[in-house]
């Protein structure tokens, strides 16, 4: 029988291999981490603008959907450029100084060229709360308030129009949006008047449409009044033609006979 002997190898790393093998390891991650902030994705909808703040410079927007590569101390800031909407409920005064509630839905678009501008005018891309929700509910309030309040909704395609207007021209005036926004759309959506108007406009509709029906209630009395007038004027004239016709018979009828006696 062969005396198998075991040979246990106690070998360990020495204190450089070890020291190695965690800087290699510590320039993988840094590889891997400097990768992927190096390497943005820019979607359909959206642009980046790169802020380097070692050159105190502000690149052209770069438009989605592509890819960026950027140096790690670079910013990439995204900007959402397609449609964009706001909703809101704007209190305002008409002519006749009753206060309505404006209910509004805004829509527009950025213009991707001018995305550098947008951002240097307002670097925490807070344009809406700085800016644009200020001029539309102003713009409102001004048109409003050249209008009665019963005038806002006799004329209610008028007033949205003038405000659709009066905004885009507002906001083309703002040095600091003007040939940013584009595609602006304004939609009324409803305009709620206090409850003491809306009670009367009920009352004054009520009435209106009272008086329709009694007119036209008058109408069809005149009416066949005026035909049952004809007939009778008919029948009348029927009856004296009649009678017409025969006393012309009986004319003719004793001229014959007096002839025939002479």
């Amino acid at each position: 029988m062969k005396n198998t002997e075991r040979i246990e190898l106690n070998w360990q790393p020495s204190r450089k291999v070890v020291i190695l093998a965690a800087v290699l390891i510590a320039i993988l991650v840094g590889a891997v981490i400097v990768g992927l902030t190096m390497v943005i994705q820019v979607k359909v909808g959206y642009a980046v603008v790169l802020v380097d703040p070692l050159l105190q410079s502000t690149g052209e927007p770069i438009v989605g959907p592509t890819y960026v590569i950027k140096p790690p101390w670079v910013t990439a800031v995204t900007i959402y450029y397609s449609t964009d909407s706001w909703e809101a409920t704007i209190a305002s005064f008409s002519s006749d100084q009753l206060e309505m509630q404006v209910q509004t839905l805004v829509r527009w678009s950025l213009n991707p060229t001018n995305l550098k501008k947008l951002y240097e005018n307002y670097p925490k891309l807070n344009y809406k709360e700085a800016a644009f929700e200020s001029i539309v509910q102003e713009t409102i309030r001004i048109v409003t308030k050249s209008y009665t309040a019963l005038e806002t909704i006799e004329f209610r395609g008028e007033v949205r129009d003038r405000i659709e207007l009066a905004m885009a021209e507002a906001v083309s005036n703002e040095p600091s949006l003007a040939g940013v926004i584009t595609n602006f759309e304004f939609d009324l959506r409803d305009i709620a008047y206090p409850a003491k108007l809306t009670s009367a406009i009920e009352d004054k509709l009520v009435a209106e449409q009272q008086k329709i029906q009694a007119d036209l209630e008058a109408d069809r009395i005149l009416i066949l009044a005026d035909a049952k007038a004809r007939e009778t004027v008919i029948v009348a004239s029927g009856d004296a033609e009649a009678k017409i016709i025969e006393a012309n018979a009986t004319r003719i009828s004793i001229e014959e006979i007096l002839m025939g006696s002479g």
